[in-house]
């Protein structure tokens, strides 16, 4: 078994139920903020589909038109929340995420943090130091949590639990990486103005399409870990019942 995976059944104690009981409710907790992110960014694309090109242009313009920025700003921030009350609830159930996995996840909530707090600039350029700091930041939120779910997927795969869930990820977090590499190049010609891409090459068409698709994928990675969290410790909660049924009885 992975030297970064412990499985908490094989623990006694008066402390077992108390853990475990917690992993479940964080993994509730997780899933209810994941969603609620996900729910608010349909409701951005739904009620702005006509000022922002859901084809061309980011989720990030969504903050010029109506409510839009208090909506995207709760969108991001409830899931580096969600995201945060994932990784205590593993580590509530003996998975040790490692320092690798840590930094990237660390990288993604602080980046969806300042994504919501630094708004991008309402143009063809960047020229604020907002937009620069949006840019960066939404630049390493989408490289960073598929490099996590690749690093955790590592970890988990020597844990029989979670084995399947690995698999998952980590096949999830390939095209992911896939596609984040796709989006980055998409946006060369607004990052560098001056890059001479030919026509052919200029993928800012489709880079809305292609960050929407990214960012749902990155969702599918959490959520998938966030519910194998709650079957897993709803699961050891119950086994950890059993022996204290026998000795009763």
């Amino acid at each position: 078994m992975d030297g970064g995976t412990r499985v908490p059944r094989t623990r006694r104690g008066p402390w077992l139920g108390g853990l475990l009981a917690l992993s479940a409710g964080l993994s509730l907790l997780s899933l209810v903020a994941m969603v609620r992110s996900l729910a608010t960014m349909t409701y951005l694309n739904i009620q702005f589909a006509s000022e922002v090109d859901p084809f061309s242009r980011a989720v990030s313009y969504y903050v010029f038109y109506g409510d839009g920025r208090e909506e995207f700003a709760t969108s991001v921030i409830v899931l580096a929340a969600g995201t945060v009350l994932m990784l205590v609830g593993l580590r509530a159930v003996g998975i040790r995420l490692g320092g690798a996995a840590t930094a990237l996840f660390g990288v993604w909530c602080t980046s969806l943090t300042l994504c919501a707090i630094f708004p991008t600039d309402n143009g063809k350029s960047i020229v604020s130091t907002s937009g620069v700091i949006h840019q960066v930041a939404g630049a390493s939120l989408f490289v960073s949590l598929p490099l996590a779910g690749l690093t955790l997927a590592r970890r988990l795969a020597g844990d029989p639990r979670w084995q399947r869930t690995a698999r998952v990820v980590r096949r999830l977090a390939m095209v992911a990486m896939g596609l984040a590499a796709g989006y980055l190049a998409c946006r060369l010609p607004d990052v560098f103005p001056s890059l001479a891409i030919p026509g052919v090459l200029d993928g800012r068409g489709v880079s809305g399409l292609v960050q929407r698709a990214l960012f749902g994928l990155e969702m599918l990675i959490l959520m998938a870990l966030a519910v194998r969290l709650l079957r897993v410790a709803v699961s050891s909660a119950r086994e950890s019942r059993q022996p204290a049924r026998v000795e009763a009885t």
